[in-house]
């Protein structure tokens, strides 16, 4: 295993807290740019963007330390493939940000992304805050962030079905809570399991990381799959509070051969059902059985699925 190497040391004294966001890279040399590039055009300036390259063979470990050579706020860090827990897990620990949050490499984020997320912090005295995505494939992604920004910007002129995605989101720019976490466990995969489970379209305060409430040193699992599965409610149970906004401000890249496409998910569906097993174990546990009941019936539903598509084939 090749020992990790850090490329560049940040150094940046600014009157906000300094936020790292963590990047796991691993074979996405056509995505990486647009990537970085919507980091570094983040409205909230503070920022070390941590890149950690988990023995990419395909030129993006290249381009990454590209961009650390040109940006003091990038930093680089090249170890051997080891997969995205492991990734995220080595940001965290040489991470210097009091705030972290999880990107992944080939997705891409609007300006306000972590400014929102940090003024809702700061709003509801939160310890997560959350927004809310928009899942795009990759022909798509470019037009659909062309869209947003002119949303935000009051201009541009759309079709029908762009004029029903910003009525959503102008309506969603009006709409955010703030729960508490057992709030938020007790209803767990209800009305707000869009924003819950996924890892990165949240901002979080660093301490909920090192155990300050129920939960000890949360790490995201290395070795297994459906990492998010296994960790959000954890993260959520180390926080005092955490706050929402429907606002779309991350755009997710569906693109096939990711480890999302549900081709390639057909072949971890054990791993799935183990994952989602052991999360209903820990609702189980501290009797919270609305929540627990929301897992089941989920947990049933893929059976199903998973059911069908052995059945015809389509595995």
């Amino acid at each position: 295993m090749k020992e990790i190497e850090e490329r560049q040391e940040t150094t940046i004294t600014q009157e906000t807290p300094l936020v790292s966001i963590i990047v796991p890279v691993y074979q996405v040399k056509e995505y990486i740019s647009e990537c970085v590039e919507s980091l570094l055009a983040q409205t909230y300036t503070n920022l070390e963007i941590l890149l950690v390259d988990d023995g990419s063979t395909d030129g993006s470990g290249e381009i990454c330390d590209e961009y650390a050579a040109k940006n003091s706020r990038v930093r680089v860090v090249h170890q051997g493939n080891q997969g995205l827990s492991a990734a995220r897990n080595t940001g965290i620990e040489i991470a210097k940000g009091e705030y972290l949050a999880f990107v992944d490499s080939d997705d891409v984020v609007m300006p306000a992304f972590i400014e929102t997320l940090y003024e809702l912090l700061g709003k509801y005295q939160a310890d997560i805050a959350a927004c809310a995505f928009i899942k795009c494939p990759t022909e798509n992604l470019g037009r659909v962030k062309n869209k947003l920004s002119s949303m935000e910007a009051g201009s541009g002129e759309y079709d029908s079905a762009d004029n029903r995605l910003m009525a959503r989101c102008r309506r969603a720019e009006r709409e955010e809570l703030c729960m508490t976490s057992e709030q938020m466990l007790r209803q767990w995969h209800g009305k707000y399991k869009k924003w819950e489970t996924v890892a990165w379209n949240k901002l979080y305060r660093r301490q909920i990381f090192g155990g300050i409430r129920e939960v000890p040193s949360v790490r995201f699992p290395a070795g297994r799959r459906h990492e998010d599965v296994l960790t959000s409610h954890l993260f959520t149970a180390n926080a005092g509070r955490v706050a929402i906004t429907a606002t779309p401000l991350y755009l997710y890249r569906e693109r096939p051969g990711s480890i999302t496409d549900r081709r390639v998910m057909m072949g971890f569906r054990s791993e799935n059902l183990r994952a989602q097993r052991e999360r209903m174990a820990f609702f189980r546990e501290r009797r919270y059985w609305r929540a627990y009941l929301n897992l089941w019936w989920g947990y049933v539903l893929h059976l199903g699925w998973f059911g069908w598509k052995w059945v015809t084939g389509k595995r």
